[in-house]
């Protein structure tokens, strides 16, 4: 304790000597604090002694222990012998390894495994991409592609359900030939700018233009588009038609971005933005390359890049989905190992159409003996008109092949797209293999309403007057299923009249390896319908605290 004292007592004689050195006017330094006096002082002096002391006597022990023991165990390699030694090092790697593994399992046991943000999904498509523009796309290849580059004022969610997209919300008038959406706030393009209504007029305008020959013209071509303000836009229908709001769904594109490049460097407001293509021969694409939108205005995806693999057949496809790197394939079952299968009923399918104009269908009696696959004799017979394509080829086989069972006999034939569609148009055929697609509704007014017989899509020339009151009602009404009960009863007068034999509608196929998490179901009507929960699927995952 002295030598505190001896401390102190020294450092303040020294700073009186520097004090008496200062010149005049500086300030003094402040005395320094005493330490304490007394009685007190020299009572916490001594409690502290004899702390350290007490300190000292049972942690001296303890480092000597310590001491010792790594000296010996530094001179064990000197006096065991080699198996001595191995048997050591496994007993040390033993314990090293139950230590880990206590560590680990405690690590688990306090946290949960969450997806993360990373990783890159490979997606084999089969066909041919060629409009990276949605005004513009025709193939299940393009509309899969556009569906992650591009939103709709709508869109349809992971259960199916047609749910506001671009709109927050919309209104029907009473007459239910104006429709008003209000458009979320906030959101802005892939370049940063802005979206308004502006971009959702201008979209709709292309569309109604002829000379770009969008696939929805027909669809849009009477509706009138007003845009009242930044974040309202109204459209007006010529008559009313109940399944209007399914038109919504079409990509809307930017009115700042001339529409002729659009496709070459796509801008959206979807939740991946285009990063590049790789061609191939004949500057056919071969890969789009698409990163995650670290701006999209919804829930974003955990994936960070999405790869699409374009490939011209199943044999190819197939081949490609055998690489590493690629984790799923749209349009193909594959039954191996380690791959699982979804699939969902489309709204394709084929139809087996009598015209009604030739002498040998004009009778209901002998359409409804060949739907209930009754026998002939004598043994009919008649043409068959089919697209050339495998899948179309293969239906006409079985139908055929089924025919001829029961004494009829078929001749298929097989035509190009362009003398296939001339055949139709002039309506010169006996029967032919027509594939239907109604829609995400399956409203089917073009293909049978008596107005459609000329010139429309009904080829079949079927004429009711029945039918036509329940399609025309069915159009009239927004409550989707009102329209749904007028369809079941219109298809029961086509089933009883039998203008048309109908098919299974075909399924989606999609096959995806293990590694590609957080798919529950795929539920959907159209091919692109497979990536609608995409944004909950992941490849990464990390472990956080519950």
């Amino acid at each position: 304790m002295s030598n505190f004292y001896d401390f102190w007592g020294k450092t303040g004689e020294k700073i009186k000597n520097q004090k008496s050195c200062l010149p005049a006017g500086r300030a003094k330094i402040p005395p320094t604090p005493s330490p304490p006096a007394g009685r007190a002082g020299i009572r916490w002096a001594g409690k502290i002694k004899e702390l350290r002391s007490i300190l000292i006597r049972k942690v001296k022990p303890i480092f000597r222990a310590i001491k010792i023991f790594f000296r010996r165990l530094l001179r064990l390699p000197k006096v065991l012998n080699h198996t001595d030694k191995i048997a050591l090092l496994i007993l040390f790697l033993i314990l090293l390894g139950l230590c880990g593994y206590k560590f680990y399992r405690d690590f688990l046991s306090r946290t949960k495994k969450i997806p993360a943000v990373g990783g890159t999904y490979t997606e084999v498509l089969i066909g041919e991409a060629r409009y990276l523009n949605p005004i513009l796309a025709k193939s299940d290849t393009d509309k899969t592609i556009d569906r992650l580059i591009y939103c709709g004022l709508s869109k349809i969610d992971e259960n199916g359900q047609i749910v506001p997209d671009l709109a927050h919300d919309w209104e029907i008038s009473p007459d239910n030939k104006t429709y008003t959406f209000h458009l979320r706030s906030g959101i802005f393009w892939h370049d940063g700018q802005e979206f308004t209504s502006e971009d959702v007029a201008a979209t709709i305008e292309a569309i109604k233009n002829e000379n770009i020959k969008s696939p929805y013209y027909e669809a849009w071509k009477d509706v009138t588009v007003e845009a009242p303000d930044k974040d309202t836009v109204q459209f007006t229908l010529k008559d009313p038609y109940g399944p209007f709001i399914y038109n919504t769904l079409v990509g809307i594109i930017p009115a700042h971005v001339d529409l002729s490049s659009i496709s070459s460097s796509p801008i959206g407001t979807g939740e991946y933005t285009f990063s590049k293509v790789i061609s191939g021969k004949n500057s056919t694409i071969k890969e789009v390359i698409l990163k995650r939108n670290d701006d999209y205005y919804g829930e974003k995806p955990y994936i960070s890049e999405v790869y699409f693999q374009i490939a011209g057949s199943e044999d190819e496809a197939k081949r490609q989905f055998e690489s590493r790197a690629v984790n799923a394939v749209a349009g193909l079952k594959i039954s191996e190992e380690k791959v699982m299968n979804y699939s969902f009923p489309t709204p394709r399918y084929f139809g087996l159409v009598f015209n009604l104009r030739d002498d040998k269908f004009k009778e209901e009696a002998i359409r409804k003996k060949l739907k209930n696959g009754d026998k002939f004799d004598p043994a009919p017979s008649f043409k068959l008109l089919v697209l050339d394509k495998p899948l179309n080829l293969s239906q006409a086989e079985e139908i055929k092949s089924n025919f001829e069972k029961n004494g009829v006999k078929v001749e298929i034939d097989k035509k190009n797209a362009i003398d296939y569609q001339n055949a139709l148009q002039k309506r010169n055929f006996q029967a032919v293999l027509y594939g239907f697609d109604s829609g995400y509704d399956r409203d089917p007014y073009e293909f049978w309403h008596s107005t459609q017989v000329a010139s429309g899509l009904n080829f079949s020339g079927f004429s009711d007057k029945n039918a036509d009151i329940l399609l025309e009602d069915a159009r009239m009404s927004t409550d989707a299923t009102v329209r749904n009960q007028k369809y079941d009863q219109f298809f029961a007068i086509l089933a009883d009249k039998v203008p048309v034999i109908f098919f299974p509608p075909q399924n989606f196929e999609f096959s995806v390896k293990d590694g590609l998490l957080g798919i529950s179901k795929i539920v959907g009507f159209e091919p692109q319908d497979h990536l609608n929960s995409i944004n909950s699927w992941y490849i990464k995952t990390k472990r956080v605290k519950p």
